[in-house]
């Protein structure tokens, strides 16, 4: 057993104001299949995302990977009282394309007073950062991560669909990529105070969050609402396929797609939608089943309203599940 000190206490308080900081739930992940924790990551309410490096056979050995943090989440390049972005739900860890893992967590929090405000809140992001595991580390921020950006919003089925853009990741400049949390049509700026405070799921690829908008003029409503997001696990980008059945048809084509003007030339085109709204007020992390024949998913998601909602899901080409058997004989 070994305590391990951040050393981010109450003096980093980056507002001034000596609140104390807070570990969220952490990731823990074996690389080489003995069984055996090597690494953990988990980030804090500071903004910090920490690697801890558990590798050693002593415990005493056991401390900060790099004596620093691995990330440092802001809402810019510069962090400050009013751009650092805590974090609050426990990462998800994946392979990297090339090597090492991805390290995958949204920010924000939904705790504190205040926090039910939807107005001169921070910007909150999604992030899918690269861990090399290399020797030494270099501190890097938001400019060296590709930006996948929330496009516009539209309502063409049943519920309203956002677009997302597909830019392609270079492993030569980028650590990574990131997404914040609004919606940038019409040159918008407003977050309406939208955040991630739950688990995300890492599946098929695709990484699968549900993001929190809170509502505090009414207290008899759900107190907010939320997205369902699912975009591409290694790029952040949207999918080349769509992850929803939005007609409802049992069907994954492009009869689901959204037609959008994403290019700003007043031509419409049809893509899949990255995310969709709830209809039952804040969602946490959904419960995932799939079909008997594999063909299709079904995200079930508990709304503060008090209503269950399914969605519909396309599992992908690379979909999990049985893929072989064989028979034994006694």
């Amino acid at each position: 057993i070994k305590k391990i000190d951040t050393g981010e206490g109450s003096a980093a308080d980056l507002t001034g104001n000596n609140y104390p900081n807070g570990l969220a739930e952490p990731a823990v992940v074996d690389i080489d299949g003995d069984s055996i924790v090597d690494y953990a990551y988990a980030g804090d309410l500071l903004g910090n995302l920490w690697k801890f490096d558990l590798t050693s056979t002593t415990a005493s050995s056991w401390a900060v990977a790099y004596g620093q943090p691995f990330y440092k989440a802001c809402a810019s390049t510069t962090c400050s009282a009013t751009t650092f972005q805590a974090i609050t739900s426990r990462p998800q860890v994946g392979l990297h394309p090339v090597s090492g893992l991805m390290i995958y967590f949204g920010t924000g929090k939904y705790f504190e007073s205040g926090d039910n405000n939807s107005v001169g809140q921070t910007n909150q992001s999604f992030y899918g950062l690269w861990d090399d595991n290399s020797v030494t580390h270099t501190p890097f921020d938001r400019s060296n991560l590709l930006e996948q950006t929330i496009l516009l919003e539209v309502g063409q089925f049943s519920e309203e669909e956002r677009a997302s853009t597909d830019f392609e990741i270079n492993w030569g400049s980028h650590k990574g990529w990131f997404m914040d949390l609004y919606n940038h049509e019409s040159g918008n700026t407003n977050n309406y105070g939208e955040r991630q405070v739950s688990s995300s799921v890492l599946r098929d690829g695709r990484i699968i969050f549900t993001t929190l908008v809170p509502e505090e003029s009414d207290p008899c409503s759900a107190g907010g609402t939320s997205w369902f997001m699912e975009i591409d696990a290694i790029s952040g980008a949207r999918l080349p396929y769509t992850p929803f059945d939005l007609n409802r048809d049992d069907k994954f084509n492009d009869q689901d797609y959204i037609e959008v003007d994403i290019d700003g030339d007043g031509k419409k085109e049809k893509i899949p939608a990255s995310g969709k709204k709830s209809k039952v007020g804040i969602l946490p992390t959904p419960g995932i089943v799939t079909s008997a024949d594999g063909k299709i998913e079904y995200k079930y998601e508990s709304g503060s309203s008090g209503v269950i909602e399914i969605i519909v899901e396309n599992p992908g080409e690379n979909a999990p599940g049985r893929q072989s058997w064989r028979h034994l004989e006694n």
